[in-house]
């Protein structure tokens, strides 16, 4: 049978089974074992079968993963994510839509302990909402900003999509988080703009909030010494080059657990659930890797990735033509499917056709964790978007309203960074990570 033929069927059954809502994982594992018994028979399929589960868990460059998580769920039971919110109340709540911008950027200084987006949508939405609710925020406006800057993780440094990205596309992940630094940046400046149109148009949507004195907003930025402790040791070392990712990830657990201790929150109750959920968080994402990785190696043997590649690059396209047909169809893809599984998938598929293209691999990285983030807070399945109405228990039409005018905002940042590489290239050139 024609390899083409096979992996539309195999692309097929991986569709059909998301519908009938199987895990992803399962969905991967199911339509690449049928399609490599397909394509070389039941004993090549079995061994592939065999191989593949353990070649993926057994990487150490993987071992990130755990321990960044644990990280981020010491760094929330410590009490870190209060304070870094109640910081940044303090010194821009007072304006109109400063709780947003409170919000915005203590979400976003809160993802750079931990790399999950829907993990940090679900903890400040708990830590921030109550006080926009205080003040009367519209609803629309509250659960949009927290769930918009939730999504923003995915491009901040120590991102599991950067990290997912860099492994598979065999980059360094130290470099790949320096190239999302000047991007991430860029996102939360706009988005901060987003937050001062809306309440020009609208200022009953985010009325000022309280007034501090100079002494209490100086006061505040104790509560933050920890975070800004972790952040030099942990990202600080591994933009230098002084240590690498996964070295970064068990000093930041550590460090965590030492703030847990010294705050008086280490007790067996938070050191369980921390460790439960990072168990469970780090279960799923490998269980994903690993359908992933077997439903790669049967595009592979079927040469679909270069095929791909062969077809895109041999029609006399200028590149940005090229780039837009794949950023669309990740945008596509990301309204469906979620960020990491779909990162995972991607990835090796559209490898050759970056490498034909001359693309720079850091610089497309960034690209595709921005379509990701896109595709986090746009229906129908924008995993940030069902987080946070989970958290607010509100209409989830309430909380997509409130997304819209960020989505266009990260719409207008992919613009630039496709016209504009330098703002990804940059940094891991200068580093030479």
């Amino acid at each position: 049978m024609n390899p083409v033929v096979i992996s539309v069927v195999a692309i097929a059954i991986f569709l059909a089974l998301l519908a009938l809502g199987a895990h992803i994982a399962v969905a991967l594992t199911v339509a690449g074992f049928v399609g490599m018994t397909i394509y070389r028979g039941i004993g090549p399929a079995l061994s592939e079968m065999q191989t593949i589960p353990w070649s993926t868990a057994a990487s150490f460059s993987f071992a990130v993963i755990p321990l960044f998580m644990l990280m981020g769920n010491f760094a929330f039971f410590s009490g870190i994510s209060s304070e870094l919110f109640d910081t940044c109340y303090k010194w821009i709540g007072r304006y109109k839509g400063g709780l947003g911008f409170a919000a915005i950027g203590a979400t976003s200084l809160f993802h750079c302990l931990c790399g999950s987006a829907t993990a940090t949508t679900a903890t400040m939405g708990k830590v921030c909402l109550p006080e926009m609710t205080k003040y009367k925020y519209k609803p629309a406006f509250s659960t949009g900003a927290i769930a918009s800057s939730g999504a923003f993780g995915l491009l901040i440094p120590p991102s599991v999509g950067f990290i997912v990205y860099g492994t598979t596309a065999s980059v360094s992940i130290g470099s790949q988080f320096a190239a999302g630094i000047i991007p991430a940046i860029m996102v939360i400046a706009m988005s901060f703009i987003t937050i001062a149109i809306i309440t020009k148009r609208d200022a009953s949507a985010a009325p000022a909030g309280h007034k501090f004195t100079f002494k209490e907003r100086l006061y505040s930025l104790k509560g933050i010494i920890g975070f800004g402790v972790l952040f030099v040791l942990v990202l600080g070392g591994i933009l230098t080059g002084f240590i690498s990712p996964s070295e970064g990830g068990a000093v930041g657990a550590f460090g965590s657990f030492v703030i847990m201790i010294l705050r008086k929150q280490a007790n067996v109750k938070n050191i369980i659930s921390s460790l439960r959920d990072s168990i469970k968080t780090t279960a799923m994402i490998f269980c994903i890797m690993i359908g992933a990785n077997i439903f790669g190696t049967f595009l592979a043997m079927a040469g679909l990735p270069k095929a791909l590649a062969k077809s895109l690059t041999s029609g006399n396209l200028n590149e940005y033509v090229v780039l837009w047909i794949v950023i669309v169809l990740f945008i596509i893809l990301g309204c469906f499917v979620d960020s990491l599984p779909l990162i995972i998938i991607l990835t090796p598929i559209f490898l050759p056709l970056v490498n034909a293209m001359g693309w720079n691999l850091y610089w497309f990285g960034v690209i595709m964790v921005m379509c990701m983030l896109i595709g986090l807070i746009t229906p129908p399945v924008g995993m940030s978007v069902y987080v946070m109405a989970g958290v607010a228990k509100a209409d989830l039409m309430t909380v997509f309203k409130g997304c819209t005018p960020y989505l266009f905002m990260l719409v207008i940042a992919t613009i630039i960074l496709v016209y504009v590489p330098q703002l990804s290239t940059w940094m891991p050139s200068f580093m030479r990570i």
